[in-house]
């Protein structure tokens, strides 16, 4: 095990249009590696994977966030584990060692840093100063802390996987989970990623559904439907976000809106 060194985690499905781009965004030094768990993908994904020198994990049975995720860090050999969405393009230079840099700088009681990860590549922030929070303060960045872009110290998933009883929304529930245990987290502002979605309509309703169900964020309400709609096509407008971004997370946005009015419920097939 490399004592500094970082293993790739990223879960894929029929991922071939912007896996490669993901993996050559990140450049690997000596004994780290990328770390593929599959759910039964059928085009190019595998291939594409296997190019870049990734180990590939089969997930089988019913696809669950979680479950892969725990395959994932389980096999990872490194003591840190970034987590990255199979269509998170980094868009900065040299975009690991931001992250790794960042790690070794962590306080102990740091144990997860979150890269933001938007549909236009841009950060909350101008500069790339690395900020903390601890439970009082991070409903500032409680949107950017999600498992698209997301470093972790491995021993802290081993004090605390991540619940397979819930379908989705599992970086959320560990988050609030390990801030109630007194941790620390981080924003690491200069690890920027672009997040390129080809999901359709459906499925990302169903996800940002499910992912507010897991609670956390409290209702959406009309406000906060309109501001969020609002927010989002200015950047369309402006030019920062694809079209078809655009419409995909507008689906995802409703989804959250209505899934907020139900109980904070989220085990499989509810």
């Amino acid at each position: 095990m490399n004592p500094l060194g970082i293993s790739v985690l990223i879960r894929t499905f029929n991922s071939e249009k912007t896996l490669g781009r993901v993996l050559t965004g990140i450049e690997l030094r000596e004994g780290e590696e990328y770390v593929v768990v599959d759910s039964g993908s059928t085009d190019a994904t595998l291939s594409i994977a296997a190019a870049h020198g990734a180990r590939i994990i089969r997930a089988e049975g019913p696809f669950n966030y979680s479950k892969s995720l725990n395959l994932g860090f389980h096999a990872a050999q490194n003591p840190w584990v970034l987590v990255i969405s199979s269509h998170s393009v980094p868009v900065v230079p040299g975009f690991i060692e931001v992250f790794r840099s960042a790690g070794l700088a962590f306080p102990a009681d740091v144990v997860v840093g979150y890269g933001p990860n938007t549909l236009n590549g841009r950060g909350p922030y101008s500069d790339d100063q690395v900020r903390y929070y601890d439970r009082e303060t991070h409903q500032t960045i409680y949107d950017l802390c999600g498992n698209g872009n997301t470093l972790y110290r491995r021993s802290a998933w081993e004090l605390m996987p991540f619940d397979e009883n819930i379908r989705t929304g599992e970086d959320k529930a560990w988050l609030a989970a390990i801030l109630d245990r007194g941790c620390r987290i981080a924003l690491v502002s200069g690890a920027r990623t672009i997040n390129i979605s080809h999901y359709s309509l459906r499925y990302m309703f169903m996800k940002g559904y499910s992912d507010r169900r897991a609670g956390g964020g409290g209702p959406l309400g009309l406000r906060g439907l309109v501001l969020s709609l609002g927010s989002h096509t200015k950047k369309c407008l402006r030019g920062g976000v694809p079209i078809g971004n655009w419409i995909r997370y507008g689906a995802h946005i409703f989804g959250q809106f209505f899934g907020s009015y139900r109980d904070q419920d989220n085990t499989p097939g509810k």
